[in-house]
């Protein structure tokens, strides 16, 4: 005898699906805007960085005693005209201790434009028991042109800019 097995209760209505999510709804345009805003977060810290290295060199006794020379030596106000520029970025480093009354080391060189021309300063310079004094202050001018300047002698003190000769 063969038995017939009872009918199969009838299928349950399926359930709607579940409301999607904030997340499922908004990822196409929340990813592009989360990675822009990640990149203009790291690009404000790298430009703040950039600035304060920027001020903290420009602000150095070396750098405005060297630009200061610079611009009060009569064979380079010939050479570049006036006004002269110094450019954006200062280049180097500058290490400062307290030790022994003050010393350090200074390394910089930035570009300087006039009218006539431009080129790069390069200021070496020592300090001594608090006296900073150069090594070296020189004008280079644009490869394939002559014409070095040294703006002071070796052992010259770095001094305010009023006490420029």
């Amino acid at each position: 005898m063969s038995t017939i097995p009872p009918p199969l209760p009838p299928h349950p209505a399926s359930m709607p699906p579940l409301p999607r999510g904030w997340w499922q709804r908004n990822w196409k345009w929340a990813v592009p805007l989360a990675v822009l805003a990640l990149l203009s977060v790291a690009l404000v810290f790298v430009a703040l960085v950039l600035f304060a290295v920027r001020g903290s060199m420009q602000s150095s006794d070396v750098y405005a005693d060297a630009l200061a020379r610079a611009r009060a030596h009569p064979d380079l106000v010939v050479r570049l005209g006036e006004p002269m520029t110094p450019g954006f970025m200062p280049m180097g480093r500058i290490d400062t201790s307290t030790e022994g009354g003050g010393s350090g080391y200074a390394d910089l060189t930035f570009t300087l434009s006039g009218p006539h021309g431009s080129g790069r300063i390069t200021a070496t310079a020592e300090r001594m028991r608090g006296v900073w004094l150069y090594e070296q202050l020189v004008f280079m001018p644009p490869r394939g042109i002559d014409g070095r300047i040294d703006l002071v002698e070796r052992g010259t003190p770095v001094g305010p800019a009023d006490a420029l000769p």
